[in-house]
């Protein structure tokens, strides 16, 4: 035991459950609102923990498992006598253990059923994460998996957060949440690839609503399996960001951190050198400089209300050629740059009203500005608009029968895109038009963007919970947890402003233009003086709009029965999108064989319902705002030739889910916490598009469609098998005056369903009706194939980080290896077998990639609580060369970025 408290009475009481919430702030009035919440009598001596700060708790705990996360790290142990807690120095010499901030992916809670874990602050501030963004640190997670890309020598100079897969599942199915409330952008979250950013009728978008700097958090919180029932809509995970609260005496922090190109070492293939170093568009990066400025004011205007404000601020500078192939125009610039702007500003404040009551209000605003222009064009710029701000407000109450809390809050996300010039128009080179090619086979002279576009997605979300007042039934003990959602959402995509596309010239030897901007007077290539257009696209201005109201309920009982703990729990959701409701049942529980969590077994069954996106909706009419317009002669009037016909149909679907089956144990001995967990996924009614008239005469086309339109369906399925095992040391291994806290995580995971990576793959007959396909010379069902993407087999991990007092540092260290893989590509031709043709997959062997991340963080003390601080990270120390495998039959080959530097310097106070 960490403290004494030997008698079965003083036991019972000490293991009776509470609610708590208590922030990270001064040990001494930590210990204070302890005793107020637990009910316990508290004797503290404000000496004795004079300097000391207590971590956070939250959630329903014993009132030892209270304590213990408290006073981790501080050197303070506990003795319960005569009815009081007392608090003294913790000495390592009298063979107690001794209670330290080791853990790294620890529970969230006294019992989490290995579902939850958490990144603390300490490991946020010391994990060697460069860009500083949330999914940066979960690469620290053994059950998330990272997309191929994600570390790409050729994009260097992106600040976007990954994408990531829990547990096998879609990238854009996790619920990403800021303090308990979501901020998922649902416009169209699978669509942030080279082709995305360059589409008339769409923008941009990311999962992640609010992309939010690390430096803001207290902790990240990651829910993977056996979720408790109060969240929802997701089929992967939840990953919720705690946002720090104020500390109590005034405190400060101003920082700023620098990459770049020359301080990175780029892996790229011999015969793509050349044009990677003359590259005109994002897909290659040669030269980069990336930045990022935070700052942090904290503190408390009285002893019940405290305010923090924080901001960040990243740039990253991309100078690009203009013209493609190395081309330089006598007549343009040659040279354009390319940013990425992404600002975080967080104010909020914490105000305890009296001991029953305290209100938490934040509001956070995180706009993010991508500026691109489209390479052998001139005045081509436009700026891709993503992110949002999000407020809220949170009251808990401390009643007598139940702790309240509830939520309220707005967000207004955003993936727009805003266009120099609403025209884009594709000349033949002249002597007058003569920026482009005058040598290439088109000789084009292009000019002009896509338009401008917004795409908006606008909440309000109320919560309400209610963690009832422990209570016995019989000789088992209960604790009830209820719950009430409602949320309203409004989606829109609209063109304010008509946008034009001139790309269809004649030319011949006309010699007046009048006011015509779509035609011109000058010598052409072949001779002829004038130049034309006859064909026009015009995109009109329009909206589309939806509205959704959805609501949840859910209840939970976490029983304990002698050494046995069991948690079910329901939730019933339902929406008037899809016009579905859904019944979500959990089951979690676990044994506790001698009573003191050394050893325990742990089970659980659960069922997770996602989201359907916006988007499904949103694309259903683009294409009726698209017309064409041709005339014959340059005087001639622009006459309608067609009018588009829409390409996508909307029809309601299904919601997709993931059943899960789990079983894990956890074990301390040696010194060590050892977990071992199973995780079985199957997922069922993933959604894909498909095109649903192959074979149908004209007639029976829905009017308004083109017969190869597209419709949505839940056509897909999968399965996962993740196991994972944890080692953790319960106290730092020390040596001459050091401390070091270490984390080893394995995973092993296999993963079946083909079908694609977002729900714009196309699915066609033979995938729908799951056919025979011909994988490594064998038939065999179309969904027994292995995903294309977030499927490395196996990784290690290992994390330390070192403290050195004596020399005001401290080093940390992440090594990854991540196994060896076939990856699976389509190739062609078809194969035939028996006589019949099949499509034909292959594999391409992919090495194992061994990754070494450091950070030396280093502190100058300029006085009490201040110091001038350096922070140096790299990443891929050994510079190792890790291929990425292609996701095609091309021969094209790329690798992850090489060696890289970080250095970031600042003063707090």
């Amino acid at each position: 035991m960490y403290a004494h408290a030997e008698s079965p009475a003083a036991r019972a009481v000490l293991g009776q459950a509470h609610s708590f919430d208590i922030p990270a702030q001064k040990l001494a009035i930590a210990l204070i609102n302890f005793g107020q919440q637990s009910g316990l009598q508290v004797s503290v001596d404000p000496d004795l923990l004079d300097g000391l700060n207590s971590t956070a708790i939250n959630g329903q705990l014993s009132s030892e498992a209270a304590l213990a996360q408290l006073l981790l790290g501080t050197g303070i142990t506990w003795d319960y006598e005569y009815g009081a807690l007392t608090f003294r120095l913790l000495q390592a010499e009298t063979g107690a253990v001794e209670l330290h901030n080791t853990l790294i992916l620890g529970d969230t809670q006294e019992n989490s059923f290995m579902g939850a874990t958490v990144i603390d602050r300490k490991a946020i501030q010391a994990f060697p994460g460069a860009n500083g963004d949330i999914t940066t640190m979960l690469q620290m997670h053994p059950n998330v998996q990272f997309s191929t890309d994600q570390k790409s020598s050729n994009t260097p100079g992106e600040i976007d957060p990954a994408d990531i897969s829990i547990n096998g599942a879609k990238f854009y199915q996790n619920n990403f949440m800021i303090d308990g409330i979501s901020i998922n952008n649902d416009l169209d979250p699978g669509a942030h690839g080279y082709g995305e950013t360059r589409q008339f009728d769409s923008a941009p978008s990311r999962s992640h609503g609010i992309a939010l700097d690390a430096d803001l958090l207290e902790e990240i919180k990651v829910y993977d399996s056996n979720v408790p029932v109060e969240y929802g809509g997701f089929n992967g995970g939840v990953v919720d960001a705690v946002t720090r609260r104020p500390t109590q005496d005034l405190h400060g922090k101003i920082s700023y951190a620098m990459s770049r190109s020359e301080w990175t070492r780029y892996h790229i293939s011999g015969e793509d050198k050349e044009s990677f170093k003359n590259s005109s568009n994002e897909k290659n990066q040669p030269d980069f400089k990336k930045t990022t400025l935070r700052g942090t004011l904290e503190g408390h205007f009285t002893e019940d209300f405290g305010a923090l404000f924080n901001f960040s601020q990243k740039r990253s500078y991309l100078p690009l050629r203009t013209y493609a192939n190395g081309y330089n125009s006598p007549n343009n610039d040659n040279e354009q740059e390319q940013t990425r702007a992404l600002d975080n500003f967080l104010l909020k404040t914490y105000w305890t009203v009296n001991d029953r009551l305290t209100l938490d209000t934040s509001v956070v605003y995180a706009p993010q500005e991508n500026v691109y222009f489209r390479e052998d064009y001139r005045d081509s710029e436009y700026t891709n608009i993503n992110g949002g701000w999000q407020s809220s407000i949170k009251a808990i109450y401390e009643g007598d029968s139940a702790r309240w809390t509830q939520q309220l809050a707005v967000s207004d996300l955003y993936a727009s895109r805003e266009a120099d010039t609403d025209t884009l128009i594709n000349w033949y080179w002249s002597d007058v038009k003569n920026w482009g090619h005058p040598d290439r086979s088109t000789a084009r002279s292009s000019e002009g963007s896509f338009g401008s576009l917004a795409q908006t997605q606008r909440s309000i979300d109320y919560k309400l919970k209610a963690q009832w007042q422990t209570f016995n039934f019989g000789s088992s003990l209960h604790t009830v947890t209820t719950g009430l959602e409602l949320g309203y959402q409004r989606a829109t995509w609209e063109r304010e402003d008509d946008a034009l596309a001139v790309t269809t010239f004649k030319r011949d030897n006309g010699t007046v233009c009048g006011n015509d901007p779509y035609c011109s007077i000058g010598t052409l290539l072949n001779l002829q003086n004038r130049q034309f257009g006859s064909a026009m696209m015009v995109y009109s201005a329009g909206k589309l709009d939806m509205q959704q109201k959805k609501y949840a309920l859910f209840v939970e009982d976490e029983i304990g029965y002698g050494n046995l703990t069991l948690r079910p729990g329901l939730r019933y959701e339902g929406d008037d999108y899809m016009e579905q409701k859904s019944l979500a049942p959990r089951f979690a529980g676990d044994y506790d064989f001698f009573g003191d969590r050394s050893s325990v077994l742990v089970f659980g069954a659960n069922r997770y319902y996602g989201r359907n996106l916006f988007k499904y909706r949103l694309a259903d009419g683009r294409q009726a705002f698209n017309s064409r317009y041709t005339r014959v002669n340059q005087t001639d009037d622009w006459k309608l030739a067609s009018s588009n016909l829409n390409m996508s149909k909307f029809t309601t679907m299904d919601i997709p889910y993931d059943d899960e089956l789990m079983l894990g144990f956890n074990q301390r001995m040696l010194g060590a916490e050892f977990q071992l967990k199973y995780v079985n996924r199957k997922g069922h009614d993933q959604i894909y598009r498909t095109r649903p008239y192959y074979s149908l005469d004209q007639s029976q086309i829905p009017a308004g469609y083109s017969k190869d339109h597209y419709v949505y369906l839940n056509a897909g399925t999968s399965e996962t098998e993740n196991v994972t095992l944890t080692v953790m040391p319960l106290q730092p291994l020390r040596f001459q005056g050091t401390s070091t806290s270490v984390q080893l995580a394995l995973d092993w995971s296999k993963s079946k369903g083909a079908h694609g990576e977002t729900y714009e793959s196309g699915v066609d007959r033979e995938e729908m009706d799951n056919d025979d396909v011909v994988y490594d010379g064998k038939l065999v069902p179309y969904e027994e194939l292995p995903p294309s993407d977030f499927n490395r087999p196996w990784t290690a991990r290992l994390v330390t980080i070192t403290d050195i007092p004596r020399w005001n540092l401290s080093v940390s260290n992440f090594f990854r290896y991540r196994g060896p893989y076939d990856q699976v590509v389509r190739v062609t031709p078809d194969a035939e077998v028996d006589g019949k043709s099949y499509s034909r997959y292959e594999t391409v062997a992919v090495a194992g990639a061994p990754t070494w991340d450091m950070r030396f963080a280093w502190d100058i003390p300029t006085g009490k609580e201040q110091a001038f601080f350096v922070n140096v990270d790299v990443t891929n120390v050994t510079d190792q060369v890790n291929q990425i495998a292609s996701r095609s039959s091309t021969s094209v080959v790329s690798y992850e970025v090489g060696r890289q530097y970080w250095l970031e310097v600042g003063y707090r106070f």
